[in-house]
């Protein structure tokens, strides 16, 4: 198939074929793998399809892109590809294609809900063992967040007026700022790739040694500060004042680059000189300096200023002068500056810097960068001090910015994960001093992906927005609430007991209730809350966060809309649970799943006129499984799509066994969840499996509960509509239990209605009789009105099939009828339905 390749040379060869065990260890690590792995045919660029078709995806494409395996396969992985990518990687990925070689390249695709996403695409040629390149193997990873820490670092490098440097962890330069033409004279291209230490003054090299090495805990905001000089681009030295910051202030990533904010001060140290040989030179540079300058007595007092601070302050000179450095400084900022100014005089340090705040004379906070040297006087006592004050307000603002954008939530702006740990962190050391109670409530919100599949994702963020909101409304100033992922939140209540945290869960509950509007529809929204109180058993952040986790399992557990405080049992059940839907998921791809049918069948003849597949579960150790064992859990963790399509599957196949023995098939009925009905590809998914079997529409029945058509009327009826011109028949199943009424009947395209098997157990319940009675009565009048066929659910007794028939019912379906079983037949029951007298004739089915 592949002969008209090249084949590969010794260097170019892949990996040869494995053994089948290899194999089975590879396939197993290829499924479950973090990363997308994408095989296509080793095919030419140019075809008319566009590219190399896709011959497999491993699950975690589905999870990395939306799209499952069957909307890919056959298909190029161009796709994806969002017309903004790259468009020179895209020729690189194209050239190393032709040539049949190995490549890495980063791409920017879009997901199928239309958002973009970076991935980092590894392509390799697979050879077979004669050498010819049979495939392509693609290891794709989603990057979109370091692309956009890069992009966030592009816009600080090109909005600053600093020389801004980052190093890798190997202290290489890997970017800079563009000020570095203006500072250094040298082009930002000239400085990357080379080691900083290379650009650093032999004699500030210890200096330099010291800022870079690694400190004990994270660098939050500005954790060294030192002053070097950097060699410009003309062989001279200019002098820098140099902080650093780690780019990743969670912490979590141990070779994160460095970021050096280094601010020229070459004008400051060249002035000090200056000062030092003439006191005519200082006077001019002070006067004329761009920055705030002045001469203050050992006391504060202003002595002598210069323009620059005059406009920075928004006062005259002769105002200034009245006036004293403390009377300027921002009531917050008064003592440490008064330290830092006490320190100086005693000779602790020869100079002094730091960042403080100044008050303009219309009221406004200004940003100050506050340099101070001392001039001894003739004793060699404190006689004045220098002072160089400089505006960074925009750069506070712009740090602040990115601080908080580290720290938060960029939907909600609650605390994210990082900021939330380091909170309880804190909050957990001084707990232990104190013997302050904590309780950390971590809250899920109920179906919210029901919300998002219905109303698509922005509608889902605007839920989160405003839960965020109530969220906050409902808890004390001094606790925190935080946006841990998704739908998951957690507050942080300080000083809080057992009934004080219980309080506040039931708060959130009622905060909660109301509906959310979106997009004109009342949204109503719930949420499962687990209370874990922190104890001596917890000496870790993740302890007490996990205990609040299976306390919020519990919760749902429950029944949802509630909270639970942490139980180590009850907790232990949730696990179980959650145990069993790891082995549903192995069920489901092992084949361990049955399928059993019941017999529906003419209440006048007996005929047998179709059958219901219903699902067991062979386990390997509980044994068979009902649907209620497993049905709502395979809802609840989205399992019932994969559950749903074998069901599918397996019945059809089953239609087609029979078929193909000579044996007459009726109507096989499968039941459709809620989760499958919202797919938008619902009934092209089913028109492909009876395209798969050769099987027309009319071999299937699919039955859908009133209350999952009432979810969305207009989806519901459009899907219903393309599934009925396939021929495919329709029944609503359990009628009379929702919350529909029977005018709905003529909406949707459906043939069949299903009575509930409560209604049929009320014709025989002297309670009910009268009420089961009219409610049979009317559903059987109206469907027949419209021409829809009428089954009657859980016929137990003689009696009751006889009500129906003598009340017009079409079909019965019960264990008076037939149990499901493999087969589906039909158990033989007398006297005849249709007999006057139960004691007359015979029947048999």
């Amino acid at each position: 198939m592949i002969d008209h390749r090249e084949p590969a040379t010794e260097a170019r060869k892949v990996v040869g074929i494995p053994d089948a065990k290899a194999a089975a260890l590879f396939e197993s690590i290829v499924v479950n793998a973090n990363d997308v792995v994408l095989v296509t045919r080793a095919e030419p660029l140019d075809l008319p399809s566009g590219g190399p078709e896709v011959i497999y995806v491993n699950p975690a494409f589905t999870r990395m892109t939306g799209y499952e395996p069957h909307e890919i396969v056959g298909k190029t992985p161009r796709i994806l590809q969002s017309p903004k990518t790259d468009r020179a990687e895209l020729d690189r990925l194209r050239a190393a294609l032709k040539a049949w070689e190995p490549v890495e390249v980063e791409l920017l695709n879009v997901h199928k809900d239309g958002q973009e996403f970076w991935v980092q695409i590894n392509i390799t040629p697979v050879a077979n063992a004669r050498g010819w390149f049979t495939h392509w193997v693609a290891i794709q990873r989603d990057i979109t967040h370091r692309k956009h820490r890069e992009i966030a670092v592009q816009t600080m490098l090109a909005n600053t007026s600093d020389l801004l440097v980052i190093l890798d962890h190997q202290q290489k330069v890997t970017s800079v700022s563009p000020t570095s033409e203006q500072l250094l004279g040298t082009s930002a291209s000239a400085l990357t790739g080379g080691p900083f230490l290379d650009l650093v003054h032999p004699d500030d090299s210890r200096s330099a040694h010291n800022l870079l090495a690694a400190p004990s805990g994270l660098r939050l905001g500005r954790s060294s500060i030192t002053e070097l000089r950097l060699r410009d681009g003309d062989g001279d030295w200019r002098w820098f004042e140099v902080s650093i910051a780690d780019l990743d202030a969670t912490g979590a990533d141990p070779a994160s680059s460095l970021v050096l904010a280094c601010s020229d001060i070459t004008d400051l140290k060249l002035t000090e000189l200056e000062l030092e040989k003439s006191n005519q030179r200082f006077r001019s540079a002070f006067d004329d300096a761009p920055i705030g300058m002045a001469v203050t007595s050992p006391t504060g007092e202003f002595i002598q200023v210069n323009r620059a601070l005059t406009e920075l302050l928004g006062r005259d000179e002769r105002t200034l002068l009245t006036m004293s450095v403390q009377e300027l400084t921002h009531p917050d900022d008064r003592d440490p500056a008064e330290r830092q100014r006490r320190s100086l005089l005693r000779g602790v340090t020869g100079r002094r810097r730091h960042e403080t705040r100044f008050l303009h004379a219309d009221g406004a906070v200004v940003g100050i960068l506050h340099s101070s040297s001392m001039v001894p006087d003739d004793d060699g006592g404190p006689g004045m001090l220098i002072d160089h004050i400089e505006d960074i307000t925009d750069r506070k603002a712009f740090e602040a910015m990115l601080q908080h954008q580290v720290l938060h939530d960029t939907l909600t702006g609650l605390p994210n994960r990082a900021l939330l740990v380091d909170r309880l962190g804190q909050t957990l050391n001084a707990a232990r001093d104190t013997g302050t109670p904590v309780a950390v409530l971590f809250c899920d919100l109920d179906r919210f992906k029901a919300i998002n599949d219905t109303y698509g994702h922005q509608a889902g963020d605007g839920v989160l927005t405003e839960v965020a909101r109530r969220l906050q409304s409902a808890v004390l100033p001094a606790d925190t609430v935080a946006r841990l992922s998704g739908d998951e939140f957690v507050v942080l209540c300080l000083d809080s007991t057992k009934e004080q945290a219980t309080a506040v869960a039931a708060r959130i509950l009622a905060a909660l209730k109301p509906p959310i509007l979106v997009g004109g529809n009342e949204v109503f929204v719930s949420a499962s809350i687990g209370i874990a109180l922190a104890g001596a058993d917890h000496t870790t952040t993740s302890e007490l966060l996990r205990d609040a986790d299976d306390a919020m399992y519990a919760a749902k557990e429950q029944g949802r809309n509630r909270s639970s405080m942490y139980d180590k049992g009850q907790c232990n059940r949730v696990k179980t649970r959650a145990q069993l839907e790891s082995e549903l998921m192995q069920g489901i791809r092992e084949g361990q799943l049955r399928l059993h049918y019941q017999p529906e069948m003419s209440l006048a003849d007996g005929e047998v006129v179709g059958l219901e597949a219903l699902v067991r579960w062979q386990h390997p150790v509980r044994g068979l499984l009902m649907p209620g064992e497993f049905i709502d859990l395979a809802e609840e963790t989205g399992l019932i799509i994969d559950l749903g399509a074998w069901v599918l599957e397996e019945a059809l196949r089953e239609v087609g066994r029979r078929r193909a023995t000579g044996v007459d098939c009726p109507v096989v009925w499968v039941n459709v969840s809620a989760f499958e009905l919202r797919r938008p590809d619902f009934a092209a998914t089913v028109q492909r499996a009876l395209d798969a079997h050769q099987l027309p529409g009319s071999a299937l029945g699919l039955e859908i509960t009133e209350s999952v058509l009432m979810v969305n009327l207009d989806r519901a009826r459009t899907t219903l509509t393309q599934l009925r011109a396939t021929g495919v028949h329709l029944a609503i199943d359990d009628f009379g239990t929702g919350y529909s009424s029977l005018s709905y009947l003529a909406q949707f395209p459906v043939d069949t209605v299903k009575i509930d098997g409560s209604f049929t157990a009320g014709l025989d319940d002297n309670a009910r009789r009268r009420e089961s009675f009219a409610v049979v009565n009317a559903v059987i009048g109206l469907a027949h009105a419209l021409k829809l066929r009428v089954v009657a659910e859980g016929i137990e007794t003689t009696s009751q099939a006889q009500s129906l028939h003598g009340l017009g019912c079409d079909f019965g379906q019960g264990y008076l009828l037939g149990r499901p079983t493999e087969s589906g037949l039909p158990r033989e029951i007398s006297p005849p339905l249709s007999a006057a007298d139960p004691r007359e004739a015979t029947f048999s089915l």
